[in-house]
């Protein structure tokens, strides 16, 4: 998923801030929904529907970035970011997968009525946690260390 502009803009500065507010809304909207039984009925669905979208935006935001890379110069700081870039993608997908585990619970309890719902929900709120700073702990540090990248050498230079 490469894209390389949008509205004459370069795109990854642009997709980038899907990825940074939806994946982190997604994941506390599943972890929620795991562990609130209430605002599973409502917000389930959501969650899941966010997920997807965050993961959508992650790839873009990783194609966008690379189309990127080509175009700018190669520092260690360039270089650092790119590879940590490509991280938050199984972060991501984690997220999704787990939303739609959270998703569903109900139908799963619904099919097998013996089926321990405490525990699988406990189980399913634990790994949504995981999930959940997993992937927020990533995009901020890719984040950073974009914004590093990008903004490392203004007012470096002397004035005088």
């Amino acid at each position: 998923m490469e894209i390389e502009a949008l509205f004459g803009l370069p795109a990854h500065p642009l997709v980038v801030h899907a990825a940074v507010v939806l994946l982190p809304l997604a994941a506390i909207t599943t972890l929620v929904s795991a562990a609130v039984p209430r605002a599973r009925r409502h917000y389930a669905s959501v969650a899941l529907g966010l997920a997807l979208v965050a993961t959508l935006a992650v790839g873009l935001a990783q194609g966008s970035g690379e189309a990127l890379e080509e175009q700018v110069d190669e520092t260690e700081l360039v270089e650092e970011h790119t590879e940590q870039g490509e991280r938050v993608l199984p972060w991501a997908i984690a997220v999704a997968v787990v939303a739609a585990a959270v998703a569903a619970i109900p139908v799963l309890a619904r099919r097998r009525p013996s089926l321990p719902v405490r525990t699988v929900t406990a189980a399913v709120v634990a790994v949504s946690l995981v999930a959940g700073v997993g992937a927020t702990w990533t995009v901020i540090d890719v984040g950073h260390s974009g914004a590093k990248a990008t903004w490392n050498d203004v007012g470096a230079e002397d004035d005088g």
